[in-house]
């Protein structure tokens, strides 16, 4: 009779350790709980295929409780590597992705919670070299259309060949490649290239604008020998007569009333002095 009262203290004594031991587990918005059952002495452990939402929640003793951030978040990378013409690049890719509602215990159960930097870092990475190294350095580098061309086939690759091969139940929201620079030195070596460049094609236009004006400025004394010999003027007549025609065209033009008082070459076309009787 001494060993019934006996089972009913041990009983209520492990119920009262248990009440005592028992938690209460806070979930975040935005967060899900994913509930890991670890039982001491008897029945299945695992990973609760239903997580907990917002709100608290109330937990054994031996359940672990892993908090997954199922808000978008940004992964970074940094890359220095060697573009199609063996030229060295340096520049950011960021991948935005986020775990799908409801579907977390099923990401910690098949990758854990470092899902990211074990099953998608890496393949990651080798996208972002595999896609670069297809372009020129100089494309790259000023090509605005270039990137936007590079973030969707990384995000193609991503989404076809890790995403939706091995079932990660993450959300892609979008691939991002930041501004792609060449080192400092070829930076300045491609600014000196470009400053010949420019020099060149700067003599080359000047050169062609010097020939032009001597083939005008020949072609203009071509015609004017012309329009000397159809008048049949010797040549300081003729000069004495562009001489005037100028002269003309500045009256003409003038604002205001203009005299010109021309002083005459030896031989020339004579003027009547003003006021002479007529």
């Amino acid at each position: 009779m001494k060993a019934q009262p006996d089972r009913v203290l041990l009983a209520v004594g492990v119920l009262s350790l248990f009440l005592l031991t028992i938690g209460c587990v806070g979930i975040d918005a935005g967060h899900e709980g994913v509930l890991v059952e670890q039982p001491f002495f008897f029945g299945h452990g695992g990973v609760d295929p239903v997580p907990a939402k917002t709100g608290r929640v109330v937990v054994a003793p031996t359940t672990k409780v892993i908090d997954v951030d199922v808000r978008p978040i940004q992964y970074s990378e940094h890359f220095d590597i060697i573009s199609a013409e063996n030229a060295p690049v340096s520049f950011d890719a960021f991948l935005i992705a986020n775990v799908v509602e409801g579907r977390s215990p099923e990401l910690i159960s098949k990758y854990g919670p470092n899902w990211y930097q074990n099953n998608v870092k890496e393949a990651f990475r080798t996208f972002v070299r595999e896609e670069v190294q297809k372009y020129p350095l100089f494309q790259l580098t000023t090509d605005p259309t270039t990137r936007a061309k590079l973030q969707d086939a990384i995000a193609r690759e991503i989404q076809t060949k890790l995403i939706e091969k091995q079932g990660i139940p993450v959300r892609l929201n979008r691939v991002v490649v930041g501004s792609i620079l060449p080192p400092k030195g070829v930076v300045e070596q491609t600014t000196q290239t470009i400053i010949q460049e420019q020099r060149k094609i700067t003599m080359v236009e000047f050169q062609k604008a010097e020939e032009a004006r001597e083939k005008a400025e020949r072609q203009r004394g071509i015609a004017d020998r012309a329009y000397r010999e159809s008048l049949g003027l010797t040549a300081p007549e003729f000069v004495d007569l562009r001489r005037i025609e100028v002269q003309k065209e500045i009256v003409q033009h003038s604002p205001t009333a203009l005299t010109v008082i021309m002083g005459l070459e030896r031989i020339g076309i004579n003027i009547p002095p003003f006021g002479a009787e007529k």
